[in-house]
């Protein structure tokens, strides 16, 4: 696990050394055992390691033998050793045990179709000296994160925008229809960002810029594909076949030289990992798991219970609502507005961890596999119109007429968002709703929010998270199951629940699932009341030229006063102004 960057730039030779210390300083936190350079002509790769794989010998960048080919990643391939010990029966020397160097020698032998053979998490640079390209590649579901800067005759990449603020001729120009897509979707929709010219490199894809032209060319690697559900399926099939897959995902992701921890909620997702990890490979983990003073929102006291039944040793840490202290700290390591509370917990139990271990399980990933937010169940007797509405964080357009200021409204199309929605579920055109809706958010929610959240708080505190229900070829086996495997008899992740029974008692397995957020919309009446008012009534946000002053006033006392729950709304606008705060005031020039 790691950080990574680079460019393709003309500068003077100082200026990219001054900038290449700023890089490395900017992802200290995503990699502080170590530092690598190639930096040549107008061309920079650079990485921040965090020591997992081959601790010894694992330091990046790699290079080729006639020092042609410069590779550094973020992340991990799991299936390293399987590809080490074929690319050995065709010949290949290998120096080291690092799962870098496989990425290495296997685009030495397969090009880029190497891509299609990594299971893993990972964000790659390549730089092919022979073909005068950079290579950029993400994993198929998007864990780890890496985004570009192209502006004129200069490109910039790297595993975090905010690496991108210490260049000194940064456009910090803001992408307004990006800002209203947030307000719909509580986070920005991929390949945008916040910043005009600042971009995601999309999941499952890898790019190839041209060093002399800076022209880039996208390839999709990997897709879901098109075909209607198996129909025939039997249930114990499906059974044996989550059973296959999950054992391989856990053992491959075992991989490790270092000691390995678990974040355990206490519900369905991570209790299975933390199960199936503790049956078949007789790997006890250490537990780490959160709770609020909130019985309504604590979960810890199913976290000790899966704990006692598995024999693990869980670690509690319970939370008050002076963590609303952390909400900067969490925006700024985000790098984006997020509407998602969640944030703030999830970096205090990586810190929780991270002082024992750098690797934990996760149980991230199976909600968005076998549906398992009651959300979902908004599609049954609806079309897809209907299911968007209901997913929106302002349904009606009248709302954001009140909401925004009429210079704002005027830069942005309302029609965006749902172009976006219907874009990404019509490329399942032959699938039925549920598994178009579950395809929406495995394309945008997960990169775009679920994934940020345990990638960029855990690394904020240097700590790997891995999780098995994230591997791609569970969602290829979910996405060939008719939607009613999923969603059935007003029960969520169905078919999981039912296979999940074969580890785990019946009373962890069908307990009423918690949502991992935090109660900002009571705090907000209470003891946050000042806190918000002053947010929501500030002369920054006002300057912003985004909201109308007016109505947000008015929905802030609607919701203090219980005329109307607006946490939603509220949460999302005070993100976005303390996004702001930390990024565009702070780097003011």
């Amino acid at each position: 696990m790691c950080g990574i960057a680079g460019f393709i730039s003309k500068k003077e030779q100082e200026d990219k050394k001054n900038y290449i210390q700023n890089l490395i300083k900017s992802l200290k936190h995503r990699g502080p055992d170590e530092n690598g350079v190639f930096n040549e002509n107008d061309i920079c790769l650079l990485n921040t390691r965090l020591s997992i794989i081959d601790v010894k010998h694992g330091q990046q960048p790699f290079i080729s033998d006639d020092k042609n080919i410069i590779v550094v990643q973020n992340g991990e391939i799991y299936n390293f050793v399987e590809i080490q010990e074929e690319l050995k029966q065709k010949g290949i020397r290998f120096d080291t045990n690092s799962d870098t160097e496989v990425i290495l020698r296997a685009y030495e032998f397969y090009g880029t179709k190497c891509f299609t053979k990594f299971n893993g998490m990972f964000a790659i640079a390549i730089y092919d000296k022979s073909k005068n390209l950079l290579i950029l590649g993400r994993d198929r579901l998007g864990v780890k994160p890496l985004y570009f800067y192209h502006k004129d005759n200069e490109f910039y990449f790297s595993s975090e925008i905010k690496s991108f603020l210490s260049f000194k001729d940064f456009d910090k120009t803001i992408d307004k229809q990006s800002v209203h897509n947030y307000m719909k979707f509580n986070y920005i929709p991929i390949p945008n960002t916040i910043y005009k010219f600042v971009k995601h490199i999309e999941p499952a894809s890898f790019y190839e810029i041209n060093i002399g032209t800076l022209e880039i060319t996208k390839t999709k690697y990997w897709e879901i594909s098109n075909i209607k559900e198996n129909e025939d399926i039997t249930e114990e099939e499906i059974f044996e076949q989550i059973d296959d897959i999950l054992t391989d995902a856990i053992k491959i992701r075992l991989r490790s030289d270092v000691g390995i921890g678990a974040f355990l909620s206490g519900g369905l997702d991570s209790s299975l990992v933390c199960a199936m990890t503790k049956e078949k490979f007789d790997v006890s983990l250490d537990t780490y798991s959160i709770g609020f003073k909130e019985k309504k929102y604590d979960e810890s006291i199913y976290a000790k219970q899966v704990a006692e039944y598995c024999g693990l040793n869980n670690n509690i840490h319970i939370l008050k609502s002076d963590i609303i202290d952390l909400w900067n700290t969490t925006t700024w390591h985000n790098d984006q507005p997020h509407g998602d509370i969640s944030f703030i917990p999830t970096y205090i139990l990586s810190k929780f961890a991270s002082k024992d271990y750098k690797l934990v399980f996760t149980g991230d990933g199976a909600d968005e596999a076998f549906a398992g937010y009651t959300k979902y169940f908004n599609i049954i007797n609806n079309d897809l119109s209907n299911y968007f509405d209901s997913i929106s964080l302002i349904k009606d357009d009248k709302e954001f007429d009140k909401l925004y200021q009429d210079d704002f409204k005027s830069s942005i199309d309302y029609d965006i968002p749902y172009k976006i929605f219907t874009d990404t579920v019509s490329e399942l055109s032959e699938k039925d709703d549920i598994n178009k809706i579950l395809h929406f958010d495995t394309r945008q929610l997960l990169p775009g929010n679920n994934l940020v959240k345990p990638d960029k708080m855990a690394m904020a505190n240097s700590l790997e998270t891995r999780s098995p229900l994230l591997d791609y070829r569970l969602f290829e086996l979910t996405q060939s199951l008719p939607g009613n495997f999923k969603l059935n008899k007003n029960e969520t992740k169905y078919i999981l629940k039912k296979f999940a029974l074969k580890y785990l008692p019946y009373d962890i397995v069908y307990r009423k699932k918690q949502m991992f957020t935090v109660p900002i919309g009571e705090w907000f009446k209470e003891n946050l009341k000042e806190y918000v008012t002053d947010i929501i009534t500030s002369s920054s946000l006002n300057s912003r030229n985004i909201f109308n002053e007016v109505y947000l006033k008015k929905i802030l006392d609607e919701h203090i006063t219980n005329k109307k729950d607006y946490t939603r709304e509220l949460r999302a606008i005070v993100n976005l102004e303390l996004w702001f705060r930390v990024f565009d005031d702070r780097f003011e020039t």
